[in-house]
C-alpha cells in the first residue's frame, strides 16, 4: 500500500501544482458554486449542498483564489482511489488493488474532474466509500456496526453531493434481491441503522426543498428534458461514444472482458463479482436509457467506473497482462501531463486545437472587470445571464456596486433569480448587461434605456460578447 499511496500522492500533488500555476478562470458552474458557499444552507437551487460546503471548507483556509475554490476536487478523487484500492485488495490480491487505484486516478474523466470543482468529485468519493462498505458486508469480510455506519454515511453524503447517488441504492437493491448469499448478510437490524443514518443525513435537504418549492428536485427533473422529442438514437450513440473519452482504454478492456467467455464465466462466478458487475452496469444502463429517451451528458454515468476499474484491473492481472495495464497507465498519464501543460498555459491549449474545450474557463476575469467599471456609479449591475452573473459575483466580489439578476420571462430558472434578484425599490439607476444586442426583452419595464455598447473579450480563437445598457425609471413588470 505504501507504493500505491506514494504514486497516488505524487499524482495529486502534480494536480494541485497545476491548479496553483494555471491561468484559467472559474467557469460558470464553478463561480455559482463559490457563491453558494458564501452562505451555509442545506440546499441550493440546482444541486444538493455538499459541493458548496467543500468549497467553503477550502476557501476558509486558503482564501478565494481559483485554485483554492477547486482544491477539494483532486482530494476527493484521491479519497475515491484509496477506497477503490481497499475494495480490490479485500477481494483480490495486492497487484489488482494497486492498478485499480492508480488507473482510477488517471482515467481521462477523473483527470478533467480534478481540475474543476463540480459535483462529480464528492459523488464519486462517497460512491467509492459506500461500495467498499457494501463489498465488505457482502463478502463477509466485516459485518460489525461501524461498516454499516460507513455505508449509511456514504449513501447519505453521496445524495447530498448529487442525486445520481440513487443509482447506488438501485444497484444495491438489485444485488440483494438476486444474490441470496448477499441478501442473508444484509438481513440484520444493522441494515436498518445504515438506512436511518442515510435518511438522517439527507433529511435537511428534503426540508430545504419543501421550504423552497422543491427547486432542486424540479431542476433535476427539468434537466432530464423528458418533455423533448423522445427516442433519440443520435443522443444515445453520442452518449455511448463519449464514455470512451471518460474512461479511456479501461472501457475497451471492460468490453473485451464481456466478450471473452472464459473471463465472463469467472467474472460472474461468485456473488461479489456479480455485485461489482451490477454496480458497473446499473448507472450505464439507466443513463443510456435517459440518453435514448431524451439526452445525457458524458459524466452522468461516471459512477459506473469505480466497479469497472476494479473488474478490468482484476481481469488483466488474472490473464497475466500486467504489461497492458502498465501501457494503459502510461497512456492515461500522458493525457494527464498534456492536460496539465495546456491548463498551465492556455496559449498551448490554443496551439493544440483545444480553444473550444477551454473556452468556458477563460476571459471571465477581464470581462467582469470591464463591466464592473461600467456600472461603478450605478445603483446595481443587473444581469440576465447565469454564466455572467456567477463570474461577476466572483470576480467583482470586492466591488461596492451590487450585482443582481433579473428574471426576464417570469420563470425563475436559476439560483440568482431566486435569491439575488433585482429590486426596483432599491435599484433605480442600473447598468443592464445581456447577451442580446438590444434591450427589447426589458423595454416594457423601463422608460429610460440607453445603449452603452458591447463588452467583448477573447476566449482564444473565438470571443464572448455581452451588451451593456443604462436603465432607469422602472414602471412595472
Amino acid at each position: 500500500m505504501v507504493l500505491f499511496l506514494s504514486i497516488a500522492g505524487g499524482i495529486i500533488a502534480l494536480r494541485i501544482l497545476t491548479l496553483l500555476v494555471s491561468n484559467t478562470d472559474l467557469g460558470p458552474d464553478e463561480s455559482q458554486y463559490w457563491f453558494w458557499s458564501r452562505t451555509f444552507e442545506f440546499g441550493y437551487f440546482s444541486k444538493p449542498p455538499l459541493i458548496a460546503w467543500a468549497i467553503a471548507a477550502t476557501t476558509s483556509i486558503f482564501g478565494n483564489d481559483e485554485w483554492a475554490v477547486r482544491l477539494s476536487a483532486p482530494l476527493f478523487h484521491l479519497g475515491a482511489a484509496v477506497f477503490i484500492y481497499l475494495s480490490a485488495r479485500s477481494l483480490f490480491e495486492e497487484q489488482s488493488a494497486f492498478w485499480a487505484g492508480l488507473l482510477w486516478l488517471v482515467l481521462p474523466g477523473v483527470t478533467l474532474s480534478s481540475f474543476v470543482i463540480a459535483t462529480d468529485a464528492p459523488l464519486l468519493f462517497f460512491w467509492s466509500a459506500s461500495l467498499f462498505a457494501f463489498l465488505q458486508i457482502a463478502n463477509r469480510i466485516e459485518n460489525g456496526l461501524p461498516i454499516f455506519l460507513l455505508l449509511g454515511a456514504g449513501l447519505g453524503l453521496g445524495l447530498m453531493s448529487k442525486y445520481a447517488m440513487i443509482y447506488f441504492l438501485l444497484a444495491g437493491l438489485l444485488t440483494v434481491v438476486f444474490e441470496k448469499s448477499i441478501r442473508s448478510e444484509f438481513a440484520t437490524w444493522k441494515t436498518a441503522v445504515s438506512l436511518l443514518v442515510a435518511m438522517a443525513l439527507v433529511f435537511p435537504n428534503v426540508i430545504w426543498n419543501a421550504n423552497n418549492n422543491f427547486q432542486t428536485v424540479l431542476h433535476t427533473a427539468d434537466n432530464a428534458n423528458w418533455g423533448a422529442e423522445l427516442l433519440q438514437i443520435d443522443a444515445l450513440a453520442l452518449f455511448l461514444g463519449s464514455q470512451f473519452a471518460v474512461a479511456g482504454f479501461i472501457l475497451v478492456v471492460f468490453i473485451l472482458m464481456l466478450a471473452n467467455s472464459g473471463v465472463r464465466r469467472q467474472m460472474l462466478g461468485s456473488p461479489y463479482m456479480r455485485a461489482l458487475f451490477i454496480f458497473a452496469l446499473t448507472p450505464l444502463l439507466f443513463v443510456s436509457g435517459q440518453a435514448f429517451i431524451s439526452r445525457a451528458h458524458a459524466n452522468w454515468a461516471a459512477s459506473a467506473y469505480p466497479a469497472i476499474v476494479i473488474l478490468a484491473s482484476w481481469a488483466l492481472v488474472e490473464m497475466r497482462r500486467v504489461g497492458l495495464l502498465k501501457s494503459i497507465f502510461i497512456a492515461h498519464l500522458f493525457i494527464f501531463f498534456s492536460a496539465s501543460v495546456a491548463l498551465s498555459n492556455l496559449s498551448i491549449a490554443d496551439r493544440l486545437g483545444l480553444s473550444e474545450a477551454v473556452r468556458q474557463i477563460r476571459g471571465w476575469d477581464e470581462q467582469a472587470a470591464i463591466i464592473g467599471m461600467l456600472g461603478a456609479e450605478s445603483d446595481a449591475i443587473v444581469i440576465d445571464d447565469r454564466s455572467l452573473m456567477g463570474a461577476m459575483l466572483y470576480y467583482q466580489r470586492e466591488a461596492a456596486t451590487e450585482i443582481v439578476a433579473i428574471d426576464v420571462n417570469s420563470n425563475t430558472s436559476n439560483h440568482f433569480e431566486a435569491f439575488k434578484a433585482f429590486d426596483p425599490e432599491r435599484h433605480k439607476n442600473v447598468v443592464f448587461v445581456t447577451t442580446r444586442n438590444d434591450a427589447a426583452h426589458v423595454d416594457y419595464r423601463f422608460r429610460k434605456i440607453n445603449l452603452i455598447g458591447p463588452v467583448t473579450v477573447s476566449t482564444g480563437k473565438s470571443s464572448r460578447t455581452y451588451h451593456a445598457f443604462e436603465l432607469a425609471e422602472y414602471f412595472g413588470k
